[in-house]
């Protein structure tokens, strides 16, 4: 889950690269169209995935919509964020990666996103 903008696409390359690394897939609502509604693929991904990604950058109000269900789903939640000050104060202490959006900052989150689907997936 993260922000539908053109900017967004190397982080999601980035934490596409860790998921394929530890053999997962990674999808968002945007590669697929299943059913007339984007919020149902949505719901149906998130359904289905083992581990949501979420990344709270820039406090998108349709991701935090989407971690709530992912939250009241029960799913396992890998949370990034480029600044601690974009994920709101009740989800703050929760766990969290930090970002830089260059390359050197895509390259850390790739690692530190892999490092916790293989703790997740083990």
């Amino acid at each position: 889950m993260m922000p539908f903008r053109t900017d967004f696409r190397p982080v999601y390359d980035a934490i596409k690269k860790a998921a394929e690394a530890v053999d997962l897939r990674c999808e968002r609502a945007d590669d697929i169209w299943i059913k007339q509604h984007v919020m149902q693929d949505i719901v149906d991904l998130i359904t289905k995935a083992c581990v949501v990604i979420c990344d709270c950058s820039l406090k998108n109000s349709n991701v935090f919509y989407e971690l709530g269900i992912a939250h009241a789903l029960g799913k396992e939640v890998i949370i990034v964020a480029q600044s601690k000050d974009d994920i709101p104060f009740d989800l703050q202490h929760l766990r969290h990666v930090t970002y830089l959006p260059n390359k050197q900052g895509l390259g850390k989150l790739t690692q530190q996103v892999q490092d916790r689907l293989k703790t997740v997936i083990d």
